[in-house]
């Protein structure tokens, strides 16, 4: 995976921009809990679940990217990811920003590049943005995460 700041940004800007989320980031701290919120409801197609709607302090920014990170990790990966963390998230911690942008840039790769190849059953997003794929009403999700994972770590 990238290795450098630049590279991590392009790789933010790149995933806003096939997400059609219209914003765009100069700094890796720009990866605010907007940006995780908007990656999470493009990709997934759902709201974040326990999302404040009206964050008034940036303990309501850390509760809601807790919830994206919580989600991921216990609806659709069903691994931990409790090496990152909202707050650290909201702290502009770059080790924490690169991990969760890692992760959706696994998830929107697989989802649209390899699970295409291989479904039965498609159905749209309400959004038009990307397809969900299911396999007997199976989320492949965990499959896709460990394939992911794996294939990285051997190359």
């Amino acid at each position: 995976m990238a290795g450098s700041e630049a590279e991590w940004i392009t790789i933010a800007n790149n995933l806003l921009f096939k997400c059609h989320i219209h914003l765009r980031i100069h700094e890796l701290q720009d990866c605010d809990a907007n940006v995780f919120i908007a990656l999470y409801q493009s990709i997934l197609g759902e709201k974040v679940p326990d999302l404040i709607a009206i964050p008034r302090s940036q303990e309501d920014d850390a509760h809601n990217v807790q919830a994206v990170i919580d989600s991921l990790a216990l609806d659709y990966l069903q691994v931990s990811l409790s090496h990152i963390t909202g707050e650290n998230i909201v702290k502009g911690d770059k080790e924490s920003i690169k991990n969760l942008l890692e992760i959706f840039d696994g998830l929107l790769e697989y989802l649209t590049e390899h699970v295409s190849e291989t479904s039965h059953e498609k159905s749209k997003f309400k959004n038009g943005n990307l397809v969900w794929f299911t396999f007997y009403g199976v989320s492949l999700l965990p499959f896709i995460f460990l394939h992911i994972f794996i294939h990285r770590e051997t190359h």
